[in-house]
C-alpha cells in the first residue's frame, strides 16, 4: 500500500510546476555547482581578469552541473551523452551562462560598486549571476532537459 501511495505522490508531483524533493536534489546539486564556479572565480580574477575568471567559473561549474544533475536531482536513467537529452542540456545551459553573465556583469561593474568596495562588489556579482542561474536552470531543466514536469499519458 505505501508503495502505491509514493507513485501516486511522485505522479502528483509529475505535473506540478515544481517538485520539493527534487527540487532540494537541484538546490543541492546548484549549490555544489556554486560554489566550485565560484571557487575557480575567486582564484583567477586577479590573473585572469574578472570576466575571464567568470567564464573559467562557468565551465567548472557546467561540468559539475552535468553530472549531479543527471544523476542526483533528475534522476536520469539515459546513457551520458545521449545526444538529445545532453542537446537540451547543453541549451538550457548556454540560456543559463547568458543569465549568469548579464546579472554578474551588470551587478559587479555597475549597481553594486556604488556601494561596495571593488573587489567585493565584483565577488557579490559574481554570486547574484549564479544564483540566479540556478533557478532559472531548475525550470529549463524541469521541464525541457529531462522533462519529469510533465505528467506521463495515460
Amino acid at each position: 500500500m505505501a508503495g502505491q501511495e509514493e507513485m501516486a505522490d511522485a505522479e502528483e508531483q509529475r505535473g506540478a510546476l515544481v517538485d520539493p524533493r527534487e527540487f532540494a536534489r537541484f538546490i543541492v546539486t546548484g549549490v555544489t555547482a556554486t560554489v566550485g564556479n565560484l571557487g575557480v572565480v575567486w582564484v583567477l580574477r586577479q590573473p585572469a581578469g574578472y570576466e575571464a575568471a567568470l567564464l573559467c567559473g562557468i565551465a567548472a561549474g557546467f561540468a559539475i552541473s552535468f553530472v549531479l544533475t543527471k544523476l542526483f536531482a533528475f534522476r536520469s536513467s539515459a546513457p551520458f551523452g545521449a545526444g538529445g537529452e545532453l542537446a537540451r542540456f547543453m541549451a538550457v545551459y548556454a540560456i543559463g551562462v547568458a543569465v549568469n553573465m548579464m546579472v554578474a556583469i551588470a551587478a559587479g561593474r555597475f549597481v553594486l560598486p556604488l556601494w561596495l568596495e571593488p573587489r567585493a562588489a565584483q565577488m557579490a556579482g559574481a554570486f547574484l549571476g549564479a544564483g540566479t542561474m540556478t533557478f532559472t536552470s531548475y525550470f529549463g531543466h524541469r521541464f525541457f532537459t529531462y522533462r519529469t514536469g510533465q505528467s506521463r499519458p495515460g
